[in-house]
């Protein structure tokens, strides 16, 4: 009786380790990407499991240790791609780092150039995991890429990042012909993350009035807010892949102020109060102007009636335009954008609904849904054909643009 009491309690963690382990790719990939992508799941959840475990028993935060994983990671794995006649420069650009990347090509001619922020929830990431997507852009677009290693949340919360990726973008227009860039023919461009800080410098420089524009921005499934953590697709997707619903509200709270205190008020949509949550839902979260598709199955939850003194605490940087570029009150003589979303990403809808608002302020805006597309997958152009697709559409609309 003992044996098989123990028999069943194994079968229950084999199940429960199983289901926790699984992590399915959309509809449309072939029986090797799967394959593929469920290897590396295993490895990913594992990564994401490593530094709670490591927080509860007293070794750091979770947002420390998560970071030290992911960077020893990256640094074992090394570079990913080797591109013949692609040269990289590490350097600084007033006072942040970036490295440089040139294609192949004569020397001396002049080139168009992008400034690309790397994702990884304000959190993690660097230059070095963001290597094979600014190697990929520089290749395929013929550009000169920046890629920009901006300060990283906690240590570093809002606005920090958008402080280090506006220096780094304005040093780059003001000194482009140093490295044999139009500086006419400049674009800003991120992933995720990346994505919202790519809007952010839009915005800013347009605000400031610098003298040289942006040519384009190319948003790679936006971070454009964190007002509402219920979203349609953030329901629908909750369970990720790669980011998941559980996963946003540690990555606000982090960018925001460091407090991993209020992240559980983040995930329950406690940080906004119920006035100012039926005031946005009749302006820039809108859900009326999302396709009926997107909102096929979803029900609005419950939301709570919000702590009025947590919205007093963050309220100002919540609807700053640079940290959520969705709420600035205009979007208009902005560069011409394009802005990718996937269907099976938490981060859709926001995305969906930043270039809406840019197309009715009567900027030029390309919007591309990947239907099979989930949160990351540009990430994995090495590895999925459909991602090389994907990726191919973006670098189309840059070439012919820039």
């Amino acid at each position: 009786m003992g044996l098989v009491k123990i028999l069943v309690v194994l079968a229950i963690v084999t199940a429960m380790a199983g289901y926790w382990l699984y992590a399915p790719l959309p509809p449309g990939y072939s029986p090797e990407s799967r394959r593929q992508f469920q290897s590396m799941m295993i490895g990913i959840k594992l990564i994401q499991l490593l530094p709670r475990a490591g927080a509860f028993l007293g070794f750091g935060t979770v947002a420390e240790l998560h970071r030290s994983v992911v960077s020893r990671l990256m640094k074992s794995l090394g570079p990913k791609l080797d591109i013949e006649g692609l040269t990289t420069n590490d350097t600084v650009f007033d006072g942040v780092p970036v490295r440089i990347y040139r294609p192949s090509g004569p020397q001396g001619e002049t080139l168009p150039g992008i400034v690309y922020y790397h994702g990884g929830g304000f959190t993690y990431g660097s230059i070095d995991s963001g290597d094979t997507i600014a190697k990929r852009l520089c290749n395929d677009t013929r550009s000169v890429v920046v890629s920009v290693e901006y300060r990283l949340a906690p240590e570093f919360p809002f606005p920090a990042g958008v402080d280090d990726c506006t220096a780094a973008t304005m040093y780059f227009l003001s000194n482009a012909a140093e490295f044999n860039v139009d500086a006419r023919r400049i674009a800003v461009s991120g992933d995720s993350a990346g994505g919202n800080l790519a809007a952010a410098v839009s915005l800013r420089l347009r605000d400031q009035r610098f003298p040289i524009p942006i040519k384009l921005q190319v948003l790679i499934y936006p971070v454009t807010q964190t007002l509402d953590m219920a979203l349609p697709s953030m329901v629908q997707n909750r369970d990720g892949p790669i980011l998941t619903h559980d996963m946003m509200p540690f990555f606000a709270a982090m960018y925001l102020d460091g407090r991993e205190d209020r992240v559980a008020d983040y995930a329950a949509n406690r940080h906004v109060t119920r006035i100012v949550r039926e005031k946005i839902a009749k302006t820039f979260l809108n859900l009326e102007k999302l396709p009926k598709e997107f909102l096929e199955g979803y029900e609005r939850p419950a939301y709570p009636d919000g702590d009025e003194k947590l919205w007093a605490a963050v309220k100002d940087r919540l609807l700053n335009p640079y940290h959520s570029p969705l709420t600035a009150d205009s979007l208009e003589n902005l560069p011409e954008a394009y802005v990718l979303t996937a269907n099976y990403d938490p981060l859709r809808d926001e995305g969906y609904l930043y270039a809406t608002r840019l197309r009715e302020a009567k900027n030029e805006v390309t919007l591309y849904n990947a239907e099979n597309g989930f949160h990351g997958i540009v990430s994995f152009v090495e590895m999925f054909a459909e991602a090389k697709l994907i990726f191919a559409e973006i670098t189309k609309f840059i070439r012919e643009k820039l």
